[in-house]
């Protein structure tokens, strides 16, 4: 059983090795133990902790802040089947990431990675992942809708979660960029990165990253930013959730603000979207918007081509 249970381990490990690869999240510093510092608040049942397994460690420099160290501790859950009430073996698993943060803080790997003399800021990703052929539900952070958890763990508000949903998100709509996008070596592919006020001086203001800020790893939105040649710059809205008439207009409007200044071409791509179903609807929504020089730009359709929207 052990044996089964580290396989199905390291296995889930190289999956989220591969999707982190496609959000730029490379190099890894893979399978490290922190010194725990707090042996008996954190211990593990009744057993004094040693230390805290750390599947993956990144860090990077945070465009939404200048001169700001981001470190991310990544979790890797993976099951054959989600429980079907899954609040208690999530907060095992958010207390412990928690735990890990703290030590983190103080530790001797951290000391290593840092290239600022200050300013940091630490968070966690737990990757939640299902194997089962059949899944319940893929999405977990539905089914923690009404879920509580002791608010005097450290560093909670910076704890991400990434289930089925969430990974399948990333997985499909990375993937249909580069393949649909990047029509040579030169095209580049990047996160766009809107000015939030904090990273706004020109000597550090950053539009794009080729690394997914870590903010956006469970987003229902995904914004990238295209480089085609030499002066082709389009933006994609990548849609988790599904197509909706009142949605895509406030998707619109977004569109809108992202790209003042800027854009050839704007891309909203939802899941499953049919254009003999919706194309009606999209056509009444562009109707409503006055500035239509940017309105012939917007072109909505799906990250998931069958041969029904090809």
């Amino acid at each position: 059983m052990g044996e089964k249970s580290k396989k199905r381990g390291d296995f889930g490990e190289e999956v989220v090795e591969k999707l982190l690869a496609l959000i730029g999240w490379e190099p890894l510093i893979t399978n490290r133990d922190i010194e725990c510092i707090s042996p008996t608040v954190h211990q593990l049942s009744k057993t004094e902790r040693k230390n805290h397994g750390i599947d993956f460690t990144y860090h990077y420099e945070c465009p939404f802040f200048s001169n700001r160290q981001q470190f991310v501790l990544i979790s890797v859950k993976y099951t054959d089947n989600y429980p079907s009430n899954p609040n208690s073996k999530f907060k095992s698993h958010i207390k412990d990431i928690a735990y890990a943060l703290e030590c983190f803080k103080k530790s001797s790997l951290r000391n290593e990675l840092k290239f600022f003399e200050k300013d940091y800021e630490y968070t966690g990703v737990i990757f939640w992942l299902d194997n089962g052929k059949e899944c319940q539900f893929d999405d977990v952070i539905e089914k923690l809708a009404n879920f509580n958890i002791d608010n005097k763990l450290e560093l909670l508000n910076s704890i991400y979660l990434v289930d089925n949903k969430r990974a399948k998100f990333l997985y499909a709509a990375m993937n249909f960029a580069k393949s649909y996008f990047k029509k040579n070596e030169k095209d580049r592919i990047e996160f766009l990165i809107p000015n939030i006020g904090y990273n706004s001086t020109l000597e550090t203001r950053k539009t794009s990253s080729i690394i997914l800020p870590v903010q956006y790893i469970n987003s229902s939105i995904l914004p990238l930013k295209i480089f085609q040649n030499k002066n082709t710059e389009i933006l994609i809205l990548n849609v988790i959730d599904n197509f909706e008439k009142e949605y895509l207009q406030r998707l619109i409007s977004l569109a809108q603000k992202l790209t003042e200044g800027w854009g050839s071409k704007v891309y909203i791509l939802f899941p499953e979207f049919n254009k003999d179903k919706y194309g009606e609807t999209v056509e009444e929504i562009k109707s409503k918007f006055i500035d239509k020089t940017f309105i012939c730009k917007i072109e909505v359709d799906t990250f998931n081509k069958d041969f029904r929207n090809v």
